[in-house]
């Protein structure tokens, strides 16, 4: 899309982010204002007009940022809004979508991050107003429309939202790619088809209330879960020039990662209430116990105190380093520097790191060499990739009992090098080893209760195996051990 005249609005009380925003935006050839409150940008709005983006904050001087979508949605029903904010929550953000916002930028954020909804924003828009165009070019009846649904389908194909667009007679006439991949019971039917072939009682309902809606403008809103995903889905009726109601348009917007995004939140907050109190806890009362005196005739109980000390601390930094390299990646502000590394010594030294820590549980740690050999190097970054691979000896020596073993296998297989951890230690139930890179999960039975982590460790695994462009997978069975394996390609 040429973005050379188009005009954007950038309302915010940072001084830094409204100038951050317009020189982003500026460079990329858009015209942009920026106000400091939501009282100036609504009055810059009406004075200026003709804005193809709004940029708000939420939490504003004056006038607050829900309140402001309000008016502008009232004066342009086409200008396309952004929430950008750091501090908003499932509901706001939820809140926000009903009063007539497009999308949410949480904030911080990069060029591109800022950049990617406003173009396609803006390509949502270019659509809406062409659909609006050949909407009143056609035919009065929606059921009519459905035979010339051969050209609305290529401008509501490029949608990623779901369309759907039923008749009078609760008949869906019109559904576009997203729609049929939403809801794929009703993918195979020929148009058109009965509204209970949608196979959603919510959905029909929704639809139900649109059909059945008084005079005047209405949109109804409610979340609806679907399969594993959770969509907004607004629906609005159709009016004849009479005012009578010819039928109904439901848009479904995927609010998964919203949801997930809350869940992730709730966790976060029990695992450092959890994870930080603990140790702290633990810390503390081992410290006024020698403080106190209480071990001063045993050296060796004394001693003891302060190493148990040493080790909860050492989670807690354990912690706190895994907490900042993953909002690093979520960021995009963790930097790889990758060149021709030999993957063996860095296993090698991260074998050996845990070495003492596994004699202590009497575990034998083996790095052993496949049969094909090892001398392909990899195009890795050294830090990373001692991370990766200390990570999973941790967990493995972690998670295996006294007297178990641990083996570390190194070999090349064609044009990748192969490295597995295997332990036959707890192991993992199914349902445990589907969510085993998932943010902050931690399988919880009698075995781990008393083992400390944070559950990021595999997490920033998987992230950094996917920025070295590998693979990884795990093998497990409660009670037998576990197998992680990862493959990366050879430099060459």
């Amino acid at each position: 899309m040429n973005s050379s005249g188009l005009r954007i609005l950038v309302v915010d009380d940072e001084l830094g982010m409204r100038e951050g925003c317009r020189k982003i935006l500026t460079s990329e050839g858009y015209d942009v204002e920026v106000a400091e409150d939501g009282v100036a940008g609504l009055d810059l709005f009406k004075e200026r007009g003709n804005f193809a983006v709004a940029l708000i904050d939420l939490k504003m001087p004056r006038m607050g940022g829900i309140e402001l979508i309000e008016h502008l949605r009232a004066l342009d029903e086409d200008v396309v809004i952004f929430v950008i904010t750091a501090y908003a929550t499932i509901d706001t953000a939820v809140e926000a979508t009903r009063r007539g916002a497009y999308g949410y930028i949480p904030k911080p954020f990069t060029p591109d991050e800022l950049l990617l909804p406003v173009r396609n924003g803006l390509d949502r828009r270019t659509l809406s107003i062409e659909a609006k165009r050949l909407r009143e070019e056609r035919e009065r009846r929606l059921l009519e429309l459905a035979v010339e649904r051969s050209k609305s389908s290529t401008i509501i194909s490029c949608m990623t939202d779901g369309v759907l667009v039923i008749n009078r007679d609760r008949q869906i006439v019109l559904q576009n790619a997203a729609a049929t991949r939403i809801l794929p019971d009703c993918a195979a039917a020929p148009l058109p088809a009965p509204m209970e072939r949608l196979g959603c009682t919510g959905l029909q309902a929704l639809m139900e209330d649109a059909l059945t809606s008084g005079p005047g403008p209405m949109i109804a809103s409610r979340e609806v879960a679907l399969d594993r995903c959770t969509y907004m889905v607004n629906a609005s009726p159709v009016r004849e020039p009479t005012g009578e109601v010819s039928g109904a348009v439901v848009v479904l917007r995927d609010i998964t990662a919203l949801k997930k995004l809350e869940v992730a939140k709730s966790m976060f907050i029990s695992m450092v209430a959890h994870e930080v109190k603990s140790p702290l806890a633990a810390i503390e009362g081992q410290l006024m116990a020698v403080l106190s005196g209480a071990a001063k005739d045993s050296p060796n109980q004394e001693k003891d105190m302060i190493e148990r000390s040493l080790l909860r601390a050492r989670t807690l930094r354990t912690m706190v380093s895994d907490l900042l390299n993953l909002t690093a990646m979520e960021t995009g502000n963790f930097v790889i520097k990758r060149s021709p590394l030999d993957l063996r010594k860095v296993v090698a030294e991260a074998v050996e790191s845990h070495r003492e820590r596994a004699e202590a549980k009497h575990i034998e740690l083996i790095l052993a060499k496949g049969e094909g050999g090892a001398d392909g190097l990899v195009l890795a970054d050294r830090d990373s990739m001692f991370m990766v691979f200390a990570n999973l000896i941790d967990n493995a020596v972690k998670y295996t009992p006294e007297h178990g073993h641990v083996n570390v296998r190194i070999e090349q297989e064609g044009v990748c090098v192969r490295v597995s951890v295997r332990d036959d230690g707890i192991g993992m139930a199914p349902e445990e080893k589907d969510s085993a890179f998932d943010e902050f999960f931690r399988a919880k039975n009698q075995y781990t209760v008393y083992v400390p982590g944070t559950g990021l460790g595999l997490t920033l695994v998987k992230r950094l195996v996917d920025m070295h462009q590998g693979k990884i997978s795990v093998q497990s069975e409660p009670g037998k051990g576990s197998t992680f394996t990862i493959s990366l390609p050879t430099a060459e």
